[in-house]
């Protein structure tokens, strides 16, 4: 749910709060795959956005319930590609779209790296069509 603290002047959905929900929504996908905070921590590894799109179709406001729907559409063996798409709960409208591509990386090195073979495959199998909206 939107809550007022999250809109802007105008009292629609503020930039951060869509940022928030996308990033929430990817993050929960990397786990899924077995990309952890554990998993980053103890490896010092970690994600990062290198690429972002953000469409906006329909404004949220105050009270309005959404519901983001995400997934991998490509996971490569140093990046994947998250799709996601935001839903009011009520009228089933679409209100805004992301799409991402992230960089697995070395934290120290400061490098892009290949993801471990059973991360890589767990991610691989997980790919679908990006859904048409």
């Amino acid at each position: 749910m939107l809550y007022p603290m999250e809109t802007d002047h105008m009292l629609h959905g503020n930039v951060r709060y869509y940022s928030r929900a996308f990033n929430e929504t990817a993050y929960f996908m990397f786990t899924f795959a077995g990309i952890t905070p554990e998993y980053m921590r103890e490896n010092n590894l970690g994600m990062a956005a290198v690429e972002e799109h953000s469409y906006y179709r329909r404004e949220i406001h105050p009270g309005d319930h959404v519901v983001v729907k995400t997934c991998f559409i490509d996971f490569n063996e140093k990046w994947l590609h998250v799709w996601s798409v935001m839903i009011n709960r009520i009228t089933d409208e679409i209100c805004a779209v992301n799409d991402q591509r992230c960089l697995h990386f070395d934290t120290e090195r400061r490098k892009s790296t290949p993801f471990p073979p059973a991360v890589y495959a767990l991610g691989k199998s997980m790919v679908q069509d990006r859904p048409e909206v």
